[in-house]
């Protein structure tokens, strides 16, 4: 496929990672809740709340992504690492 901008046009600035990509929560009963958003480079916007209990299987590395919250904490949350290629 062709480049549709002819040579030394200029191209819009990569999106650098982000400080962060929301906010967490944790309850007095341990309970994660966690308001995530992202934008890619062509502007789209995702955001999504979870609430991710003690028992769920993400739990134990949701905590220690989030830097050993504790509970009646509040935290932002860092970016999360890009998936391994398959």
């Amino acid at each position: 496929m062709a480049d549709p901008l002819p040579p030394g046009a200029d191209r819009p600035p990569a999106r650098s990672q982000p400080e962060n990509v929301g906010s967490a929560y944790m309850q007095p009963d341990g309970t994660l809740e966690m308001s995530l958003r992202t934008e890619t480079n062509d502007g789209t916007i995702g955001e999504a709340f979870l609430v991710i209990p003690k028992g769920d299987p993400r739990y134990p590395g949701m905590v220690a992504h989030l830097g050993g919250i504790k509970p009646g904490e509040g935290r932002t949350i860092p970016p999360f690492p890009a998936p391994e290629a398959s």
